[in-house]
């Protein structure tokens, strides 16, 4: 009996002293993992992560209200990367304040210190992204770019749209990448031609669209080109700029998809004529189309992806975003306000004038809304200043100046080709290095101030 229970002792110490050792194992190995894990290099994913977690900490529009658009402006509360709103933050409590002391001053548990290490990383790799962006900004000022200027992730980003070329996109002219100034305005003003759905062609004509749409064609809505016109950005690096007066004193002025005017005045002005919206501002609710005062008492043009073969029954049977019967609904609804939907033809138009003029391939992908409104306003307007769209001394990777967004992507470019369209709208400016550097403002001749040889 007595050696029975001598064994089942025995057995019970080796069972828990096997238990320690693994529980001591488990810890060390948690402990190596996940300092592995910190210092390993940052995934894209944690990259996009680093957005929300330093917003509230950015001073760029710290002074501004925040406003998710299309709301009107609102005093500031934390946002979260995407731009939606976060929770409110409340007094600290005990535990909060507490573990706030040991983050600051170095203490704290383990799991504390790997957190801080954590945030120390991401802290360096916005650092060196965003040195990185300041480089290339740089290299734009004197009309140069190229892929391996990018971020990686931005190159990945490239060529994985190269690769999938969803609008087989396919450039076949020839390539004239010397041209600068005037000549290269002169071939642009050749190649482009602005232009709107008419409502002559299928599967349109069939649908009675040649009386839904403006009797007046888009390059004839107005009697004689503007004098002066400014094609505002929507980019973070407006803000602070104080430039909402001289924005306001141009015969026109061109706006982009929700971008507001009210509690942003004194920055970005607040008239506008034409707006150019996407599809996703006609599909999604979240951007009251049909209630909100942005796209009310101005010109719209609307617009989106369509194959490279301008296939418009393909187009029309499965668009981007449904923008055909948001369109159609505004249009019987108020017959009088200037809406177009800009024709695809003449988006093609402008993604062969950047490729024909750039020696690299080019995302096979529709320009950007930036783009497509110089364009536009260069067939409107004698003279076109643009401000913020290649960035000024105050560039931030803050993507619009009304949200709480970071990315790189929206000065540089990852879907559209944003890097070329930049480097050939520098090519094309005729205002002065301070202007660029400091007002972010380049100056373009339009199309009818050109003179060009026949």
């Amino acid at each position: 009996m007595k050696s029975g229970m001598r064994r089942w002792k025995l057995l019970v110490a080796m069972a828990a002293w096997a238990g320690l050792c693994v529980a001591l194992l488990t810890y060390y190995m948690d402990g190596h993992s996940d300092e592995r894990h910190s210092s390993a290099p940052l995934s894209h994913a944690d990259a996009r992560r680093l957005t929300s977690i330093q917003a509230d900490n950015r001073p760029t529009a710290a002074s501004r209200p925040e406003a998710a658009s299309p709301a009107p402006a609102r005093s500031p509360r934390p946002q979260g990367g995407d731009g939606r709103q976060g929770p409110a933050r409340g007094p600290l409590t005990a535990p909060a304040m507490a573990n706030s002391g040991n983050e600051a001053g170095g203490g704290g548990s383990p799991r504390t210190t790997r957190n801080r290490k954590r945030q120390e990383n991401l802290k360096e790799l916005e650092m060196q992204l965003l040195s990185k962006t300041n480089t290339v900004i740089r290299k734009l000022w004197k009309g140069e770019g190229a892929a391996h200027m990018l971020s990686p992730h931005l190159q990945r980003a490239k060529m994985e749209y190269l690769n999938a070329n969803k609008h087989r996109a396919v450039y076949r002219g020839r390539r004239r990448t010397h041209l600068r100034g005037q000549d290269l305005l002169c071939e642009m003003k050749k190649q482009v031609q602005i232009r709107a759905l008419d409502g002559t062609e299928q599967p349109f004509s069939g649908l009675g669209w040649d009386r839904l749409v403006p009797t007046q064609p888009l390059g004839q809505l107005y009697k004689a080109p503007f004098r002066t016109c400014a094609v505002v950005s929507s980019a973070g690096a407006i803000l602070h700029s104080s430039l909402g007066k001289e924005i306001d004193s141009h015969d026109a002025v061109l706006r982009f998809n929700s971008a507001p005017t009210e509690g942003y005045e004194i920055d970005v002005g607040n008239k506008t004529t034409l707006r150019i919206i996407n599809s996703q501002i006609l599909a999604k609710p979240n951007h009251r189309f049909n209630t909100s005062s942005l796209y009310k008492d101005v010109v719209l043009l609307a617009w989106d992806p369509a194959p490279y073969t301008v296939n418009l029954h393909k187009w029309y049977r499965s668009p981007d975003y449904d923008l055909f019967r948001p369109y159609a609904e505004r249009r019987r609804r108020r017959p009088a306000q200037p809406f177009y939907i800009l024709h695809p033809a003449f988006l093609w138009q402008l993604w062969d004038f950047i490729q024909g003029h750039t020696q690299e391939d080019i995302q096979p992908n529709p320009p950007s809304s930036g783009f497509i409104g110089i364009a536009v306003m260069m067939s409107l307007c004698d003279e076109i200043d643009v401000y913020e769209y290649i960035p000024s001394l105050r560039q931030t990777d803050l993507c619009h100046y009304h949200e709480r967004y970071y990315d790189s992507a929206c000065t540089l470019g990852a879907y559209h080709p944003l890097l070329y369209e930049k480097m050939l709208i520098q090519h094309m400016n005729t205002g002065t290095d301070y202007d660029l550097k400091n007002n972010g403002r380049v100056t373009l001749t339009g199309f009818s101030a050109v003179k060009c040889d026949s």
